[in-house]
């Protein structure tokens, strides 16, 4: 019995497999002519089958390796790589390269800051772990998925509503093109080439193409969907009366007082537990100073208060943004509804030894004084920078270099541009195409400005007087070392407070939105993912 082999793409498995067929056994009446023979025709019949069979044994070899051969060349060419599913999301598919895009991206990205991560790029991704039990190949790869399950619920749904890209996305489309001709351009390159240095062997232009249209496609799908949610005012106050915290300003002031202990550690770099008569002391002292620091708040002398603070060497607290203040475990005291004026307390920080065992390690002493929902219209602008040059200059009396600025030159050129565009009639359309033309390295172009947003100088100009359309000054920018012409452009028809609820409320309901689409579509992973970026595993 003989068989063929047929090679053949298996959509269960995610490969390539063999097939065997088995080839029909001959007729019995065959064999009942060969029976009827004489000896030597029966002889000469059977050495007659035998070449012939040994000549088609020959020939199914020859075909056998000519399917591997094939099988081989087309995959060494990327064909299955490039075109077979890897990964799919409901009716959506995405090849080992439509992988690689976004994976070498997700490198790229992290490639700039990877002493920062502890990335190693010399070694492979496969060969170095980002935490115990997965390395950074499995990291990247698992946040590329995670984008790949949004992009393809985007696109699917975007597909089932005949949804057209925005003028915009496809600027964004034809820009990304455009710098991949300049790119291989600028490295005597052609396009193909230039990509799989790239993103690997596996990249084409083609598929280059279309990877970015599907992104910035699901990108514009995204924002339409949300800008098409609709928001009214009750659910705003809704989401405040639940979010309040957030949202409101908290007058207090409090500060750190730490154990006062110093930590020393063994050869190997890990800290030692202390002596416990040594922490049972030193916790006994820190309780006594938070109670009196406690005291001072509490009967408001501001003269106590400072001494203590320096006496102990306590860290200033104070002020810190609704959204700061929940990143520190005092916040949530500061935050209840409960808080009275005046209220003083004290919020414990622990730490661990090495047995996992907490101990007693600070103090934050609060006093809590109000709290106020701020509710301003957010207001827009203009903006052209003019960056001041710098000037080195030597001190004589620590031999060291420091830096000014040529603030002087900065702030006549910026008054010889409003000068021009005065002459010119002042128009905002003018104003902002001057900015464009001549702003160093800064926004153009700002919308609802929160206050704290800006600079000092600016938020001053921005929020300490009403403004009308029109406005504009010059105002010094210490923080970016120039001078920043200032073009109000009017006011937001909601409160601050009423946008960032709107935002908030749009971006829960598209999450909400993103993770039913994707537990619908059940996204599945083929074998052809081993594939993915080889060249950095």
């Amino acid at each position: 019995m003989s068989e063929a082999v047929d090679f053949r793409w298996n959509k269960q498995e995610g490969k390539i497999t063999m097939n065997l067929f088995k080839k029909k056994q001959p007729k019995a009446a065959a064999q009942d002519d060969l029976g009827s023979m004489s000896i030597r025709r029966r002889q000469e019949a059977e050495e007659a089958a035998a070449r012939k069979k040994k000549g088609r044994l020959y020939l199914a070899i020859g075909i056998v390796v000519a399917v591997l051969v094939a099988a081989l060349l087309i995959w060494d060419s990327g064909v299955f790589q490039r075109y077979a599913p890897a990964y799919t999301v409901g009716s959506e598919s995405f090849s080992v390269t439509d992988i690689d895009y976004y994976f070498y991206n997700e490198y790229s990205s992290l490639y700039t800051y990877a002493s920062y991560y502890g990335l190693d790029t010399d070694t492979g991704l496969k060969e170095q772990e980002v935490s115990d039990g997965m390395t950074w190949y499995d990291y990247i790869l698992t946040d590329v998925e995670s984008t790949l399950d949004e992009i393809g619920a985007l696109l699917a749904d975007a597909k089932a509503n005949n949804y057209s890209i925005s003028d915009e996305a496809q600027e964004n489309i034809d820009a990304a093109l455009d710098d991949l001709k300049t790119s291989a351009a600028e490295y005597g390159v052609d396009q193909g080439t230039y990509l799989t240095y790239c993103y690997g062997k596996y990249m084409t232009v083609s598929t280059y193409k279309r990877a970015v249209t599907e992104y910035y496609t699901a990108y514009d799908y995204a924002s339409y969907l949300q800008e098409n949610y609709e928001v009214t005012e009750d659910d705003m106050d809704e989401y405040y009366q639940e979010n309040a915290a957030s949202f409101d300003d908290f007058e207090y002031e409090g500060y750190y007082i730490s154990l006062g202990l110093t930590t020393e550690y063994d050869d190997d770099g890990n800290a030692l537990d202390f002596d416990a008569d040594e922490l049972a002391a030193a916790q006994e002292t820190l309780e006594a100073n938070a109670d009196a620091l406690a005291e001072a708040l509490e009967s408001g002398d501001e003269d106590t208060i400072a001494a203590l603070v320096e006496e102990l060497g306590a860290s200033d607290v104070s002020g810190l943004s609704s959204s700061t203040l929940a990143y520190y475990n005092f916040g949530t005291w500061v935050t209840d509804e409960e808080r009275t004026e005046g209220e003083v307390g004290k919020v414990e920080v622990t730490s661990t030894d090495s047995n996992d065992e907490e101990y007693l390690s600070g103090y934050y002493v609060v006093r809590f004084d109000s709290r106020s929902l701020d509710e301003y219209y957010a207001p827009s602008f203009y903006n052209m920078l003019i960056q001041a040059d710098t000037v080195e200059s030597d001190d004589d009396d620590d031999s060291s270099s420091t830096t000014e600025y040529d603030y002087d030159t900065a702030l006549a050129e910026a008054e010889a541009l409003v000068d021009e565009w005065q002459e010119n009639g002042g128009s905002a359309e003018d104003f902002l195409t001057m900015a464009e033309e001549n702003t160093d390295g800064s926004t153009t172009e700002y919308t609802d400005v929160n206050k704290g947003d800006q600079n000092d100088e600016v938020d001053a100009w921005l929020f300490d007087s009403e403004h009308e359309v029109g406005d504009y000054d010059i105002v010094q920018d210490t923080t970016l070392h120039g001078y920043r012409v200032v073009y109000f452009t009017g006011y937001s028809d909601l409160y601050s407070w009423q946008i960032d609820a709107d935002s908030a409320i749009r971006s829960d309901r598209y999450s909400t939105w993103v993770e039913e689409s994707i537990e619908a579509a059940a996204a599945t992973a083929t074998s052809f993912i081993d594939y993915v970026a080889t060249a950095l595993a």
